[in-house]
């Protein structure tokens, strides 16, 4: 076991130097005041709250164990990446006492604790800190399983009440978790069918289990940890399935030939019952049950068991009953959902390398050299592209962009790079990336907001406030938007006092100053700017416009009257703010109850040009192509 470590902190060691990444890193780690004290009220917040928001996830245990971190270690990454990489060591020595106690035989847990110890498969949830959720739940859930085989073997109830304890564990870390009754179902019938008949054997031992299933289910319930993203019609669940299925043969093949993994795989969804390749993988799922039907009395129960292990792991993911997805058209089969499924198919291929051996010695078609030579190639080969995955995953940067060229439809890893490249100072780079998200998906709050903010890094302060004024609701980014603005206005109104220094009879100065004081709901200093630009240009109009409509959200209706009528008695062309000010004139007075008045503006108001579209705001009002 001690080599199996060795081997493990070797093939991972290139990814401990790493930073704390952009995609939850920020959110779960970084500004998460929850973790970073042990106070009452952070361990109640943690208990009581969502894992990312949105009250999707309840993983609690791992918001504990971040807060534990965070107390020894505060936010230097070095620590979680080696806390990490034991975790995996300890769930690969639990792999090999499960197949050890299965077998019975040393030699076939050894080969299999080792594909699990160094398959690069399971290079994504190791090398990022997010993927805690997955192996600290996957380390309780194994330790499950194995203290019930325990306790089915030896037949201790301890055994039995500590596996109870460890799914509850699991539970509290990651809801896939919820698979292990029927694991250990499969287990009964297969395994251990010496309990004789189902109901007062096999259904009886496993129902503790589905009890502590309930049970969490109805404290998320409690909790309101109720938000899943259902499918709109049961042909399209359908068809998320089937998208399901064709990933998972992609997902065996990555299990022989590694050669494109890649951070956050997804596949877009069928959209036909008639696509070609939706055909052909019903075709191989019916060819493959048939074959395990035709040859299950000459399969070993053992093979049969690890098979249903396999897909056991991977229902939570399945897309069948919620929809797991990336983004609109797109499920997520990301490489991560293989950890704990990954036993069942190193088991398959330890035995069949065990076939292989055994053929081999009868017909003697290699000597034992050559072909322990082939078995040790095949895993020196797999130890090395794990560590070219660690080198990848070392650079965030580096990371996503091997994804995109993969999957450039990728919305989520492009956000995620256009923040890694705005961490970094490349705001030009974010920029382009946050455009290309807003392109696909013109509503993604965080890719709005991060345009803004990249801009505005830029120096195109403007530009920046154009791009957060297109935010309607920012829900739980109000917060990031209002402080953003703030900041941005504050050096605005800097940058436009200078100018005033320099040139104090320019008009557009004051203007400017003006509307910058109105966006940070500072009305009086508006005036005061809307006022000195009249001072130096009469007939300003957006200024006039502008200064009555603050007068208006003031109350100062008689003002407000004023600069109305003086910014519609301007000469020249008629056009939209004229509308708006004869609108605005018609409302005061049908508010003050001279419906006449009100009458007569309306109606002028219906005369002039305008495009229904735009709205002027009631304080802000028209920018110049100088802002």
């Amino acid at each position: 076991m001690l080599l199996l470590a060795l081997l493990i902190f070797t093939a991972y060691s290139f990814m401990v130097q790493g930073s704390f990444k952009t995609m939850d890193d920020q959110n779960l780690i970084i500004d998460n005041d929850n973790i970073k004290s042990f106070s009452i009220d952070n361990i109640k917040k943690i208990l009581g709250s969502s894992y990312f928001g949105g009250n999707s996830y309840y993983r609690p245990l791992i918001l504990f164990n971040y807060m534990v971190e965070y107390h020894f270690w505060g936010l230097n990454p070095l620590y979680y990446y080696i806390t990490n990489i034991f975790i995996h060591s300890a769930s690969t020595f639990i792999v090999f006492l499960i197949i050890e106690l299965i077998f019975g035989q040393r030699v076939i847990a050894l080969f299999v604790a080792l594909l699990f110890a160094i398959h690069p498969i399971h290079w994504e949830e190791i090398s990022n800190i997010s993927g805690r959720a997955i192996l600290l739940s996957s380390f309780f859930y194994l330790s499950a399983f194995l203290l019930f085989c325990l306790a089915d073997q030896k037949k201790r109830r301890v055994y039995y009440f500590l596996s109870m304890t460890a799914l509850m564990l699991a539970l509290l870390s990651k809801e896939s978790a919820t698979v292990f009754p029927l694991l250990i179902l499969a287990y009964q019938l297969f395994l251990a069918p010496q309990r004789g008949k189902f109901f007062n054997g096999i259904f009886m031992v496993t129902l503790p289990f589905w009890i502590i299933d309930l049970f969490y289910v109805l404290v998320r319930n409690h909790l309101g940890m109720t938000n899943l993203f259902y499918w709109r019609s049961p042909a399209e669940a359908l068809l998320g399935f089937l998208t399901f299925l064709r990933g998972t043969v992609t997902y065996l093949r990555l299990f022989g030939l590694p050669f494109d993994l890649y951070f956050d795989r997804s596949r877009q969804v069928f959209t036909s019952f008639t696509d070609p390749e939706l055909l052909l993988t019903v075709i191989f799922y019916i060819g493959l049950l048939g074959l395990i039907i035709k040859f299950r009395k000459k399969l070993p129960r053992s093979v049969l068991f690890f098979i249903l292990w396999f897909y056991i792991e991977l229902l939570p993911v399945s897309q069948f009953w919620v929809s797991i997805g990336v983004q609109p058209g797109y499920i997520s089969l990301a490489e991560h959902f293989l950890y704990t499924s990954s036993v069942g198919i190193f088991v398959l291929m330890v035995l069949f390398f065990q076939w292989l051996y055994q053929k081999n010695i009868t017909f003697n078609f290699l000597s034992k050299k050559i072909f322990g030579f082939g078995i040790g190639g095949l895993y020196l080969f797999l130890f090395i592209v794990t560590i070219q995955q660690n080198i990848y995953a070392g650079n965030e940067i580096a990371m996503f962009q091997r994804s995109l060229e993969v999957n450039p439809n990728n919305n989520r890893i492009r956000n995620s790079l256009a923040f890694a490249y705005a961490n970094r100072k490349l705001f030009k780079e974010a920029e382009e990336h946050f455009r290309k998200v807003l392109a696909i998906d013109p509503v993604n709050l965080r890719a709005r907001i991060g345009l803004g903010k990249a801009l505005c890094d830029q120096g195109r302060y403007w530009e920046g406030v154009l791009e957060y004024d297109r935010v309607v609701d920012p829900g739980n980014l109000t917060a990031l938007l209002e402080n953003n603005l703030k900041l941005t206005y504050k050096i605005l109104i800097n940058q436009y006092k200078a100018m005033i220094q320099k040139n104090p009879q320019d008009p557009q100065t004051y203007y400017s100053l003006g509307v910058i004081y109105s966006k940070n709901n500072q009305i009086q200093e508006a005036i005061g700017q809307y006022t000195k630009t009249l001072n130096l240009d009469p007939y300003h109009k957006n200024a006039l416009f502008n200064l009555a409509s603050s007068y208006e959200a003031m109350g100062v209706y008689d003002k407000a009257i004023e600069a109305y009528e003086r910014m519609i008695n301007v000469g020249g062309e008629k056009g939209e703010l004229d509308y708006h000010a004869l609108i605005h004139l018609g409302e005061i007075y049908r508010g003050s109850g001279d419906f006449n008045k009100a009458k007569v503006y309306f109606e002028q108001a219906k005369l002039l040009p305008r495009k229904m579209e735009d709205r002027y705001s009631p304080i802000n009002g028209e920018q110049s192509n100088q802002e």
